[in-house]
């Protein structure tokens, strides 16, 4: 990640990243998924299978196989 200058702002260390979304960016590393803020701070573990950005303030992962959805901080809602 750099900024409007050009300056490295979050050093490459992911095999992939998403855009960011409400603050938090998905990440991937060593095939498990996670969300990074805007200083590069793991936010929330990666610890998933599989995530999607940020809306109205949840995120869809998959762990164990199953989909559920997430909250700013990482716990899980109910549905």
């Amino acid at each position: 990640f750099i900024d409007k200058t050009g300056h490295v702002v979050i050093e490459p260390e992911y095999d992939w990243v998403g855009n960011f979304s409400e603050g938090l960016a998905v990440v991937k590393k060593d095939g498990k998924y996670g969300f990074i803020d805007k200083t590069g701070q793991v936010v929330i573990d990666l610890k998933y299978d599989d995530a999607k950005s940020f809306s109205e303030g949840l995120a869809a992962v998959k762990k164990d196989g199953e989909y559920f959805f997430i909250d700013k901080n990482g716990n899980r809602v109910s549905q």
